[in-house]
C-alpha cells in the first residue's frame, strides 16, 4: 500500500484471497480443547496420551485433530535416539496377574542435597506400581519390611525378578522369599533389558514425576510420590493397556476371570422354555 500498490495486486502476489485482508477472524473454535491440552501436558507426552486422557471431556473426539493442535501448540516431545540392544529379551515373562513382580531401584535428591533411593514394586503384567518406598537408606531388610504387607494383602508372587544387587541377594531376603512361597530370579550382569518392564516403568517416573517435581526434604518426597502412585494406577492411560490406566484394566480382568461362562446346551432348551 505504502508503495502505491493496489490491494489486489498485493494479495496476488503474496498469494492470498483478498477475503482475509479484510474479514474478522472467527472465534477458535478449539479454544477449550487447547486449553484442555496444556493442561494434561507434561515433559515428554505424547499426542496419543494426550488424547486419552482429554477424549472424554470432547466426546467424539478426532485423534487428528489432537495432532493438528498439539503440532500448532509445539508440544510434541524431543526425539532421542537410542542405542541398539543385543542379547536375550526378558526372560519368563509374566502369564497372569501375580506370577511376576519386578523391583528395582531410581535415585534422586532434595533441594537440601539429601540423596533419595526409591525402591519400586510392579506388577507386569498388569503394569500396576505396586510400592514406591522412598528413603535415604535401603538395604536388604527394608526391602523385605516393604514386601511382606504386599505378600499379605495381594499373595506372594510366583517369581520375584531383580538385578544382581546386594539388597536382593542376600540371604535374608532369599529366605523370606522361600518361606512366603517366592522365588527369586536374577537378569544377567551388564543386561538391564531383562529386567525391562521396571526399566520402563522407572523412565516414566523419571520423566513425569522426578524431573518434574522439587522435593524440599525427605517427607515432602514421599508424600508427592505416594500422590504420584495413585495417579498412575488409577489415572494415567497406560498404551500397552488399551490407553486405559493400570488398575481399571487390573479390575476388568479380575471380573472377567470371575465371571462364570454359561454351561452348553445340547438340548437346545429355549430360554422360554426355562422360564416357564
Amino acid at each position: 500500500m505504502e508503495r502505491n500498490m493496489t490491494v489486489r495486486r498485493a494479495c496476488w502476489m503474496t498469494g492470498i484471497s483478498t477475503r482475509a485482508v479484510y474479514e474478522e477472524p472467527g472465534p477458535d473454535r478449539d479454544a477449550a480443547l487447547r486449553e484442555a491440552l496444556r493442561r494434561v501436558w507434561r515433559p515428554n507426552m505424547g499426542y496419543r496420551m494426550a488424547h486419552a486422557l482429554v477424549k472424554e471431556e470432547f466426546a467424539p473426539l478426532n485423534l487428528k485433530r489432537v495432532h493438528r493442535i498439539w503440532k500448532d501448540e509445539r508440544l510434541g516431545r524431543k526425539t532421542r535416539y537410542r542405542k541398539k540392544r543385543t542379547g536375550n529379551p526378558v526372560p519368563l515373562s509374566a502369564e497372569h496377574p501375580n506370577h511376576v513382580w519386578t523391583v528395582d531401584f531410581i535415585h534422586d535428591s532434595c533441594l537440601s542435597g539429601t540423596k533419595l533411593k526409591v525402591l519400586s514394586v510392579e506388577d507386569e503384567f498388569t503394569r500396576e506400581c505396586l510400592a514406591l518406598e522412598v528413603a535415604t537408606r535401603i538395604n536388604a531388610r527394608k526391602v523385605r519390611d516393604v514386601l511382606a504387607p504386599l505378600f499379605a494383602d495381594r499373595g506372594a508372587p510366583r517369581f520375584v525378578r531383580s538385578d544382581n544387587g546386594g539388597e536382593f541377594v542376600a540371604r535374608l531376603l532369599a529366605v523370606f522369599l522361600s518361606e512366603s512361597g517366592s522365588n527369586s530370579r536374577f537378569i544377567d550382569p551388564g543386561k538391564p533389558w531383562q529386567n525391562g518392564f521396571v526399566e520402563s516403568f522407572h523412565s516414566t517416573l523419571r520423566r513425569d514425576h522426578l524431573d518434574v517435581e522439587v522435593f524440599v526434604n525427605l517427607a515432602d518426597a514421599q508424600m508427592k510420590t505416594a500422590i504420584y502412585r495413585r495417579y498412575y494406577n488409577e489415572v494415567r492411560p497406560h498404551s500397552s493397556l488399551g490407553y486405559r490406566p493400570p488398575a481399571v484394566a487390573a479390575q476388568s480382568l479380575e471380573f472377567s476371570r470371575a465371571t462364570p461362562c454359561l454351561p452348553p446346551n445340547p438340548a437346545g432348551i429355549s430360554s422360554a422354555e426355562v422360564y416357564s
